[in-house]
């Protein structure tokens, strides 16, 4: 992987930035064929929506009654 990489930093030092596409392949990245796989489990489902938003305004350090939060 450290060879593909100094190839795509030697390739695009004079010409330019290598494509997503590009450093995905030098990096061996691979992308899940099922969008099932991309889904988190981080939420408990018997929590709503409204506790959800709300948690992330606190983690995210707005306070509630922020009106641009």
């Amino acid at each position: 992987m450290k060879d593909a990489m100094a190839e795509l930093v030697q390739k695009y030092s004079r010409t330019g930035h290598p494509s997503a596409e590009e450093l995905a392949v030098a990096q061996g990245v691979t992308f899940p064929r099922d969008p099932e796989d991309l889904l988190g489990n981080f939420w408990p489902e018997e929590e709503s929506i409204d506790d959800f938003l709300a948690a992330v305004r606190e983690w995210r350090g707005h306070a509630k009654t922020d009106p641009a939060a």
